[in-house]
């Protein structure tokens, strides 16, 4: 079975880093009041965000304050979503604002109701092909 590194290694856009702690996730998860899905989870861990052609897919930055920074952190402050359970992780110029459902851990794309993918791999999948 595929892993969502072993994708982005034959991809050629750059992994963010080696991965955030599960420290830094449960203070992220704390700061919104919210449970992240195993696989997203699981994506921060080991890869904890990339570039798909030039884009940032959102990252947990681990700083000195008792805060996380980084993208997810900073997108979602802003996320009018958040409280219908819309986590945002990533957007582009091309398709718009990209949605994990934490409910289901399927993405929306632009708020639509129907799924752009079944769950945060899929998206990965899609966008690079």
């Amino acid at each position: 079975m595929k892993t969502i590194k072993s994708i982005l290694e034959n991809h050629d856009q750059d992994s963010a880093s080696d991965g955030t702690s599960e420290t830094w996730i449960q203070k992220f998860e704390n700061e919104f009041k919210i449970n992240l899905p195993t696989e997203y989870r699981n994506f921060l861990k080991e890869i904890n965000g990339c570039e798909i052609f030039g884009d940032e897919v959102y990252s947990i930055y681990e700083t000195e304050e008792e805060l996380p920074s980084g993208d997810l952190f900073y997108m979602n402050r802003r996320n009018s979503l958040l409280d219908e359970g819309l986590l945002e992780v990533f957007s582009n110029d091309i398709d718009g604002i990209f949605y994990l459902d934490l409910k289901d851990g399927s993405i929306k794309l632009n708020e639509k109701s129907q799924p752009f993918s079944q769950n945060f791999q899929s998206m990965i999948e899609k966008l690079i092909n």
